[in-house]
């Protein structure tokens, strides 16, 4: 097993392989996450954040994405937003945060979900998976090209819009492969 080191950024919300998702970069810490993943040339770590109800930082969960930014932008309150696209899973196995509250793990990289054609018992997936973009035209507009006809695709972006406990979704992503995730789905959507 080779580690390599990866700075973290927790958010609350997830991005699998192939999945897009826009950030707000507002804190010192933010900043100094991003000029490391360029210094690096590694990108970075989104990892999932366990919610406290003091609003304090809670547990990091321990399967996160790689992700390297797409596009910079100013946001309408003068902050930078940068699009990130997911790369490759990873797994924490020593975690530290420094004075300036940067967090930086060592990390082991995991496969990718094995690409899977989406059949028939996927459609109705793939038609509710239209119907939100359709809905979220800011989630349609991350997605010029879509792979519906690739299950683990299809999955991934389920499991990164559903609100559901981060402890079944940590559970649903650190599987070897999309089968549980579909499985799931399958019963929720049905």
């Amino acid at each position: 097993m080779k580690l390599q080191p990866l700075v973290l950024f927790p958010q609350p919300s997830h991005i699998l392989p192939g999945g897009k998702l826009p950030l707000r970069l507002f804190e010192g810490s933010h900043l100094q996450m991003l000029k490391e993943s360029f210094i690096n040339d590694q990108g970075f770590g989104i990892v999932m954040e366990e919610s406290t109800s003091s609003g304090q930082s809670g547990r990091i969960l321990p399967v996160g994405t790689r992700v390297t930014v797409t596009d910079f932008y100013t946001l309408n309150d003068g902050q930078l937003g940068v699009t990130v696209f997911g790369l490759e899973r990873f797994c924490i196995h020593q975690l530290e945060t420094d004075a300036a509250g940067v967090r930086r793990a060592q990390v082991e990289l995991l496969p990718n979900w094995p690409s899977i054609h989406s059949d028939f018992h996927d459609k109705r997936l793939v038609n509710r998976l239209r119907e939100v973009f359709e809905q979220y035209p800011e989630l349609d507009e991350l997605y010029p090209e879509k792979c519906f006809e690739d299950a683990a695709w299809l999955c991934q972006r389920w499991l990164e819009i559903l609100p559901m406990p981060i402890y079944e979704k940590q559970m649903l992503i650190a599987k070897q492969n999309s089968e549980a995730a579909r499985i799931f789905l399958h019963r929720l959507i049905a």
